[in-house]
């Protein structure tokens, strides 16, 4: 398991309004309006993340009362229209905030680092699956033989 990082959500978007900065080559303006912008997200997600676990925590207390839906238990939630269409609204909302920072040309940049970023993750994420695959067939072939 991924050891968990010690740094507070506004310590991280400090970080990556400054590598942004590096790569962008932004002035002091403009790093100190991204950072704004990064930290309110931070504590937006912050928010949210809180919320979730003390969700999925009254979720796994009530399983616990009815052990007759544990299979149910580690499915996932599927995601709602309104989930979906909340998150897309916040990324368009983040964009238009990106394009008034930026110059046309640090945008165009920022959008190619972005979707490098992304490819990356959907990469690591692919890979992950694979390696989480592979577990449940080894676990499934040695309950199989003994």
């Amino acid at each position: 398991m991924a050891k968990k990082n010690n740094m507070t959500p506004e310590q991280r978007a400090t970080l990556s309004a400054k590598k942004l900065t590096l790569q962008l080559d932004l002035s002091k303006d403009q790093t100190r309006k991204i950072t704004a912008l990064y930290k309110d997200m931070a504590k937006e997600r912050r928010a949210k993340g809180d919320k979730m676990r003390k969700e999925a925590e009254a979720s796994r207390a009530k399983l616990a009362k009815n052990k007759k839906n544990d299979i149910k238990r580690n499915r996932r939630p599927k995601v709602d229209f309104k989930t979906a269409n909340e998150a897309l609204d916040k990324r368009i909302a983040f964009q238009a905030k990106m394009k008034k920072i930026l110059s046309p040309e640090q945008y165009q940049k920022f959008s190619k680092l972005q979707k490098r970023k992304t490819g990356k993750a959907k990469r690591m994420m692919a890979v992950k699956k694979q390696k989480m695959a592979k577990k449940r067939k080894m676990k499934k072939r040695s309950k199989g033989k003994f």
